[in-house]
């Protein structure tokens, strides 16, 4: 029966290699008619369900072909694959582990591995995992373009740079290769390499979000509004745009047009992004628009300071018959934004008079006082190189007269000593309630400076007009443009930009030496 049950496999194979897949799993059927311990027909018929979208009955062919054969490489690999795209990393690496274990030669295993422990945010042990695959079949551009990806958010560029050209060398249509050059050249301010990569990227993959965004982020990081707000638009991974593209342009120069329109604006990128662009939301209210704003209600407390007339509804809820429908962050691009009319109606938010009288008290007798923030948002995936070492503000702590006071909600990690002796924190009491930034606000106001990471206590300081520097890497994200030390979006705000070794400790002991000229003149 074992022979007839390969020639039955082997003509199922051939059956699947044709893209005749209804006939392909007809056969594996046979195959394992005559051999039910079949676990390659198993495999092979688990693939095809898998493919077909079938995950719970790929899984469980998977499954099967394991109890027959506990080392078979390539049902591990193929269950790996199944749980990886199901966003189950662990369980993922746990397959992949196995299927490199019983196959040491496999590349393809070293390298979903390698995917797996990307998706875990485990980029270093990533990276390795790569370099092993390519140890094994260097003709692997998959391979190189993952290393590329895990090298980049490792800070590694120019080695991305590399990795994504060796890619572009195996394969010369590879749209995804052309796209990460393009990521990587504009983080090492090659800027015109970098939309070449992208014009490139989008010659070969027309439809491809990801260039598309890229190129539209490069645009407005040097100033060409008028395109990059198009490239923007295609910000969202595929299938989590929370609203529509919407056509609608909308006129703050022009209250006859916008009165009794009925628009609701909806929330869709990080509480930084939110802070910043609600300024249009203001302005459109002011003007006579019917304004809906539906975001998270840890915001509405401090938004309700604007008094902008504005019908508050949770995040999720976008019911109803509205003229326009946008995302907060297509704001801009709706309302014709370029660099020279950027609104910045300074201030559009304001801390609660309360609260104000409430940190007066307690910051009382503290003198000259600075407030601190050096750690944005931690999850690799939005680049956590936004973030300042700790160690690197000890320049801070050698001036003299001057009280610093962190500005982070729960900052417990470990600092050096001379810094925690030096910054009052107040994680215990410290916006502890369901609003988010109250206490922010109101110690801000009460603050002589504010110097901070690229994060959303950047925006907030702005758009309560305080006085706020911004710590920033060499190349930026868009917003802050390239070589400004202003931001056309907070007047009140001034930008430090590190060299092009993204010199975290140089940059702060320029700042010490620029803050005693700030407290001096």
């Amino acid at each position: 029966m074992t022979g007839e049950a390969d020639t039955l496999y082997q003509i199922g194979l051939g059956e699947q290699a044709a893209g005749r897949l209804d006939a392909a799993i007809a056969w594996f059927d046979a195959a394992l008619r005559a051999r039910p311990d079949f676990p390659e027909a198993l495999c092979s018929g688990g693939y095809i369900l898998q493919s077909r979208g079938y995950a719970a009955g790929a899984l469980a062919f998977y499954d099967r072909a394991l109890h027959f054969d506990p080392v078979y490489a390539v049902a591990w690999f193929n269950r790996g694959g199944l749980l990886l795209a199901h966003g189950n990393a662990e369980a993922a690496l746990s397959c992949f582990d196995r299927a490199c274990a019983s196959q040491p030669e496999y590349a393809g295993a070293h390298c979903n591995r390698g995917a797996a422990l990307y998706a875990l945010g485990r980029l270093r042990e990533a990276a390795e995992a790569y370099r092993q695959a390519l140890g094994l079949q260097e003709d692997l551009p998959e391979a190189e373009l993952n290393l590329g990806n895990a090298l980049m958010r490792l800070g590694r560029n120019e080695e991305a740079r590399q990795a994504y050209l060796r890619a572009i060398v195996l394969r010369s249509d590879y749209a995804l290769a052309f796209c990460g050059l393009g990521i990587v050249a504009k983080e090492l301010g090659h800027f015109d390499e970098a939309m070449r990569a992208f014009d490139q990227s989008l010659c070969l993959a027309p439809d491809s979000e990801e260039a598309r965004c890229n190129k539209g982020c490069l645009q407005l990081l040097l100033g060409d509004f008028a395109e990059g707000w198009e490239g923007y638009e295609y910000r969202w991974a595929e299938g989590r745009r929370p609203v529509p593209a919407s056509a609608a342009r909308l006129y703050l120069n022009d209250a006859a047009r916008l009165a009794g329109q009925k628009i609701l604006v909806v929330h869709d990128h990080g509480l930084g992004d939110a802070i910043q662009f609600f300024r249009y939301v203001v302005l459109l209210a002011q003007a006579g628009a019917e304004i809906a704003f539906a975001g998270p209600r840890k915001l509405r407390r401090l938004f309700a300071s604007s008094a902008a007339p504005i019908a508050w509804r949770n995040e999720e809820d976008l019911s109803g018959n509205f003229d326009a429908v946008l995302a907060i962050s297509s704001l801009p691009r709706a309302c014709f934004t370029r660099m020279d009319t950027i609104p910045s109606p300074i201030p559009y938010l304001r801390a609660e008079p309360e609260r104000v009288a409430l940190w007066r008290e307690r910051l009382a007798g503290a003198g000259l006082k600075i407030g601190l923030c050096w750690r944005g948002n931690i999850d690799f995936r939005v680049d956590p190189r936004r973030s300042i070492p700790p160690e690197s503000l000890l320049p801070l702590t050698k001036l003299e007269g001057i009280s610093l006071f962190s500005l982070q909600k729960g900052a417990n990690e470990a600092v050096p000593a001379a810094l925690a002796e030096r910054v009052r924190s107040f994680a215990k009491d410290f916006d502890d309630g369901p609003d988010a930034f109250i206490d922010t606000a109101a110690l801000m106001v009460k603050l002589d400076l504010i110097v901070t990471c690229d994060t959303s206590i950047a925006h907030l300081a702005g758009a309560l007009g305080r006085p706020v520097w911004v710590a920033l890497r060499h190349v930026s994200e868009w917003r802050w443009m390239t070589e400004r030390m202003d931001s056309p979006w907070y007047p009140t705000m001034r930008l430090f930009r590190c060299d092009d070794n993204d010199d975290w400790p140089a940059l702060f002991e320029d700042i010490a030496v620029e803050i005693r000229r700030y407290f001096s003149s």
